[in-house]
């Protein structure tokens, strides 16, 4: 098996494939800390829960700190390579921004998954995770860019921590706009005006694209707002993993 991990901000995000078939899909939290030994031993126990047999390791990674301790964790667990993919790696796209050095793994990841599953058009990515991105892919497969702006969870943690008052408030979609409480104003204000402004970027990325690109979304809060989000919306919650896969393939 091909074991696949996508190093988030909040949670390590890890696949098993056989072939193209994604077998097991487990999340762990991420401590930018970890050592080699706890992580590896964190991995093994996993993936032995889910009768995975590692051959090979790829991943991707937003957590700098954390590469190496992968890379030893893997080799000393599973007696193998984890390769890392990286915007030097050869993936068969152009980044076709300013800094192409400084594109992030996982968007790198979800613009290839994203070009596969559109089979020759366009796409877009709306990646709800720590930060929320934008992808923006060509018909021939090259990354163009994109936006970022905070996840809902973190504008809840700021809300709290940055205020005397304000409790921290787990996300959920509230039934009403006018809340009747402080966590209800809260919930009601992060949902709703998180969710406008995921409607008005697409939009105006959709502008600036034109055509009829494909629309993806994925991430740990994309079920959230599915059902407010546009139906041409296709859910990708393993997306990210299925683009490390097809990295695999084009770096073998």
């Amino acid at each position: 098996m091909l074991l696949a991990v996508d190093v988030g901000n909040t949670n390590v995000t890890v696949g098993a494939f056989a072939g193209q078939s994604l077998r097991a899909r487990w999340r762990m939290r991420t401590d930018p800390q970890a050592d080699a030994g706890a992580l590896g031993r964190a991995l093994a126990r996993a993936a032995r829960r889910r009768g995975a047999r590692v051959e090979a390791c790829v991943y991707g990674s937003v957590v700098p700190s954390l590469d190496k301790a992968l890379e030893r964790a893997v080799r000393t667990s599973f007696g193998v390579a984890a390769v890392a993919v990286t915007p030097r790696s050869p993936l068969g796209i152009r980044l076709r921004v300013r800094e192409p050095l400084r594109v992030g793994a996982d968007r790198l990841l979800n613009a290839l998954a994203a070009h596969r599953r559109a089979r020759g058009a366009a796409a877009v990515v709306v990646d709800f995770g720590t930060a929320t991105t934008f992808d923006c892919v060509a018909a021939g497969g090259d990354y163009l860019g994109g936006a970022i702006l905070p996840g809902p969870r973190l504008a809840a943690e700021a809300l709290h921590e940055r205020t005397a008052k304000l409790p921290l408030v787990a996300m959920a979609r509230p039934r009403r706009v006018v809340g009747k409480d402080t966590v209800e104003c809260i919930r009601a204000g992060l949902y709703w005006g998180y969710l406008g402004a995921i409607e008005k970027v697409l939009a105006l990325t959709l502008r600036e694209l034109g055509g009829r690109p494909r629309l993806f979304a994925t991430g740990g809060l994309a079920s959230l707002f599915r059902r407010d989000l546009p139906e041409s919306m296709l859910p990708a919650p393993d997306l990210t993993l299925e683009g490390l896969r097809i990295a695999h393939e084009r770096l073998r």
